[in-house]
């Protein structure tokens, strides 16, 4: 594990090989950034490190120190510190993005909506005839049921991964990097087995949390709604990024569900207007859930 000392002058970390060294790719941080490894005595320059000589090599000369404040905390820092939720400004903030990069946001967020949909209709396609066979005709066989549940798992992978992507595209935006389509997507290309398995746990959980009494998946649902941003944001794996969601949102669970209230009832009133407004309503949910992901377990969270 390492830490590094941002441009802000902050301690960020700690953080794997792996994320540094795509930190160093993307730019973030280059050979003349302060750095501390577990178990060393003091700090010293990134390029001190033999283990990142290739990645460093490799990136443009004369790199400049990096512009962006990394928004990494330790999970200990967040878990040691109170946060306040103001619903009405991450609205507020996640309005003024939207205006901001009004035609990227929504034909990005668009295309990841349809590829969403697209994968839910191929999934129906297996389970529609036991749904309508329930629905219509009342038929509740252990396998129509079997299959309904088994096709319900296979699209819940998919969604954290795109729904990564594009939670990752949001980020970018917020913190002021450069952000493209292939952002919206980079849930297939990072941490994807880690995605696809919080999807399918998460997925399983809640909807067995449902089955008790409905309060359950309820809860569990709220308390795992940073999971997803927590693994393609911090690299962390799915069942820490799950606890550590859970931990944090538990100290106002209840503010947290008003806002995902909120900002639920913002999305589906866009279908009010023709349906279209949902293609303006939705971008505002997603920034406002990440401004509120930034809020808590950013940098600039007090």
């Amino acid at each position: 594990m390492y830490k590094i000392i941002g441009v802000d002058k902050n301690e960020y970390g700690p953080i794997t090989a792996e994320q540094l060294r795509q930190w160093i790719a993307e730019g973030r941080v280059n050979g003349q950034t302060s750095a501390w490894s577990e178990g060393a005595a003091e700090w010293q320059p990134l390029s001190a490190f033999p283990e990142f000589a290739d990645i460093l090599t490799a990136a443009p000369p004369g790199l400049p120190p990096p512009a962006v404040t990394l928004a990494v905390v330790s999970s200990e820092t967040v878990l040691g510190r109170n946060y306040d939720l103001d619903i009405g400004q991450c609205i507020a903030r996640s309005w003024a993005l939207v205006k901001q990069h009004f035609w990227p946001i929504v034909g990005i967020s668009l295309l990841v909506t349809v590829a969403i949909g697209g994968a839910n209709q191929l999934i129906g396609l297996i389970s529609g005839p036991a749904i309508r066979g329930m629905i219509f005709e009342r038929r509740f066989s252990p396998g129509a049921i079997a299959l309904v549940f088994a096709t319900s798992l296979i699209g819940a992978p998919i969604y954290a991964i795109l729904m990564g992507g594009l939670f990752r595209y949001y980020l970018k935006l917020i913190r002021g990097e450069a952000a493209a389509l292939s952002d919206a997507f980079s849930g297939f290309s990072s941490a994807l087995g880690q995605l696809a398995v919080l999807g399918l746990v998460s997925h399983l959980l809640t909807l067995l949390g449902y089955l008790f009494c409905v309060l359950p998946g309820i809860y569990l649902y709220v308390s795992w709604i940073f999971a997803i941003p927590l693994v393609i944001d911090r690299r962390m794996d799915f069942w820490n990024a799950m606890e550590l969601s859970r931990r944090v949102v538990s100290k106002h669970w209840f503010i947290v569900f008003a806002f995902l209230l909120v900002i639920g009832l913002i999305g589906v009133g866009g279908m009010l207007a023709c349906c279209l407004g949902i293609l303006v309503t939705l971008p505002i949910f997603w920034g406002a859930l990440m401004y509120a992901y930034e809020d808590i377990f950013g940098q600039q969270a007090s």
